[in-house]
């Protein structure tokens, strides 16, 4: 997984607030980036208070994805336009990962925790 340092004031959606029909900023269709067998981009992120989490890496936009993986070079899948609660389920999977990140311009805007 690639590490990304600091987050600046993320937003906090909560499953209270996906229970009442809402996303927070996460679009109902988001996309990911596949790599195939079931795997995807994901990555951890060091949040404000030196917690370290593991997330999965959503976008709004394929053209956002297209912006994650040109600045890590060399990180290449196909993406995968798919709902949030998709995501969301995909993300409870895997045991490593604690929420899902929406990526925009190539910052973290938004964490939606799983776990």
């Amino acid at each position: 997984m690639a590490g990304i340092e600091t987050i600046d004031n993320p937003l906090i959606t909560s499953l209270e607030q996906d229970m009442m029909g809402s996303f927070g900023n996460f679009p109902e269709e988001i996309y990911l980036i596949s790599m195939g067998d079931g795997k995807y981009a994901a990555n951890n992120a060091t949040m404000p208070d030196g917690e370290k989490i593991n997330g999965l890496a959503c976008f709004p936009t394929p053209g956002d994805a297209k912006t994650y993986m040109d600045m890590l070079s060399g990180l290449s899948g196909t993406l995968q336009a798919t709902s949030f609660p998709e995501a969301r389920e995909i993300a409870k999977s895997k045991p490593i990962l604690e929420c899902l990140f929406l990526f925009m311009d190539g910052r973290i805007v938004e964490i939606h925790y799983v776990r």
